[in-house]
């Protein structure tokens, strides 16, 4: 297990808590608090026995030295994964005033498409409709906020693509379990003393030269959305990738930006007809208030009209309100 990597180095209460299986997000706010997501919930963890700061920045150094980094002051922020995909991110001194801020994200289990329209996140006529999209090597975008399930739907769609195919799978950190025999893990790394910085970008770019059928990128970021959207534009069908964003139009938009904020000297225009012309469906996730996590909207993407300057989309699935 993962987990007992890490184990210890943390006082017991943590451990627990690192191994609770209803527990997805735990965040340790240095010591002014511990909090858990249990089922999409955030709540307080009151502590029985209090720990220092020294004690939890001593657990996390270590930590870190285990992941294969250092977290220092020159480099008090680091974003990594335990073997089993579950992400570490930490925040420490100088910048983290009332000591470290350490979240674990953990990947308890992954779902497959079925389990998540039994369990009512997504609609099955959704389901239907994108996985016939992706059967046609269509280009998509799953988009939500933070925590709302965008890589349990990616993997849960990527089981049905064709085991045969090749897929170059592109991350920062890596997490998805792919089971496909013939797929390539890429991660993007951020540099560090000893080790220079392998941006998404330059990924996307060395993908294109490794034969892939599909280009499966892990959330877009920054610059990666211009090269992203040439390898969509150049014939690399079936592309699959995540963003944040507030709406299925507003993963259009900020993909649009990205890729504008990556090259400057285009026209924007230009650059949301590109936009219009790669990506093919957009899926939007949601969480609610209540921790329910659901796809609330599918739309299909038709181009870009320069006249009305909007992109040109059609509702395929728009959940209820309630």
């Amino acid at each position: 297990m993962s987990f007992q990597l890490i184990l210890p180095f943390f006082p017991e209460e943590l451990q627990q808590l690192l191994l609770d299986p209803s527990i997805s997000d735990l965040m340790i706010n240095g010591t002014t608090g511990v909090f858990a997501d249990r089922g999409g919930v955030v709540e307080h963890i009151p502590l029985a026995k209090p720990y220092s700061n020294d004690r939890l920045q001593a657990a996390i150094e270590r930590v870190a030295r285990i992941l294969g980094q250092d977290l220092t002051s020159q480099n008090p922020i680091l974003n990594t994964r335990l073997p089993d995909g579950s992400r570490v991110a930490v925040v420490g001194a100088p910048s983290s005033i009332n000591g470290p801020t350490l979240t674990i994200r953990k990947f308890n289990r992954w779902y497959s498409s079925d389990e998540l329209v039994e369990a009512g996140s997504l609609d099955m006529r959704a389901r239907d409709a994108v996985l016939g999209l992706i059967a046609r090597r269509k280009n998509g975008i799953i988009s939500g906020g933070t925590g709302s399930g965008k890589s349990t739907l990616m993997k849960a769609l990527l089981d049905h693509v064709p085991l045969h195919e090749r897929l170059v799978v592109i991350e920062q950190p890596a997490e998805l379990k792919i089971a496909h025999p013939n797929a390539v893990r890429w991660e993007a790394v951020d540099a560090i003393p000893g080790q220079v910085a392998i941006t998404p970008s330059q990924l996307v770019a060395a993908a294109l030269r490794h034969r892939p059928d599909r280009i499966i990128m892990g959330d877009i970021r920054d610059e990666c959305g211009y090269d992203l959207l040439q390898a969509m534009n150049t014939g690399h069908g079936g592309t699959l990738s995540t963003l944040h964003a507030d709406s299925a139009i507003d993963a259009l938009d900020r993909l649009a930006d990205m890729a504008l904020s990556a090259r400057t000297n285009l026209d924007q225009a230009f650059v949301r007809s590109q936009t219009g012309k790669a990506v093919d469906f957009v899926l939007h996730c949601e969480r609610n208030p209540e921790g329910r996590r659901r796809v609330r909207e599918l739309i299909t993407v038709a181009g870009y009209s320069h006249a009305d300057q909007c992109f040109q989309t059609e509702d395929i699935y728009r959940a209820s309100a309630a």
